[in-house]
């Protein structure tokens, strides 16, 4: 069994909304070590940690749920899409650690709802993604976020996203091909 989770993180003046998922696979630790280290440098920041719990969770969420509760906007399964989507949509940054991706849905769906992206350079990341919204190593996700916290008209500016084509991935693009793969 396992947890979904998107998390979402609301730095400074910043939300921040990091999308994960709640399994080991999804290195939740890479991605609360990294928070730690924000709240351990005095950053104000707000995260949003969401996403359907299952039987086995690992440990890491319940201590950082304790450890970040000053900085919780949500926490857990949002009883709607709509809910999740709102979530969303007030986030600025969507933070993956996925060691194990196939497609990264929850990315695309934080992306569409205005967020900044930050995913590893590996897995479906680097096929989905420009490398500005790509990171190597925890230490470079951790300054991403730490320069989103001091400075975060950075992921707020409208056309933040701009370079990434999320039309290629709607069924108005797609139809046709399925249509002919299928007939």
């Amino acid at each position: 069994m396992h947890w979904q989770l998107a998390a979402y993180v609301h730095v400074s003046t910043v939300y921040t909304c990091v999308v994960i998922c709640r399994e080991h696979d999804k290195d939740p630790e890479q991605f609360f070590s990294a928070v730690y280290k924000l709240e351990e440098e005095g950053l104000d920041f707000r995260i949003s940690v969401i996403g359907e719990g299952y039987t086995v969770v690992p440990d890491i969420f319940e201590e950082a749920r304790h450890r970040l509760a000053n900085h919780v906007v949500n926490w857990g399964y949002q009883p709607s899409k709509e809910d999740y989507y709102r979530v969303l949509m007030s986030a600025d940054v969507a933070v993956s650690t996925a060691k194990h991706e196939f497609f990264g849905v929850a990315m695309l769906e934080a992306i569409h709802c205005g967020c900044y992206p930050l995913a590893p350079n590996r897995v479906v990341y680097p096929e989905i993604l420009p490398k500005e919204y790509l990171y190597n190593t925890p230490n470079q996700l951790f300054k991403e976020l730490k320069k989103f916290c001091r400075r975060p008209h950075l992921v707020r500016n409208n056309q933040k996203c701009s370079k990434i084509n999320l039309e290629k991935f709607s069924w108005d693009t797609l139809k046709k091909s399925y249509e002919e793969l299928l007939s």
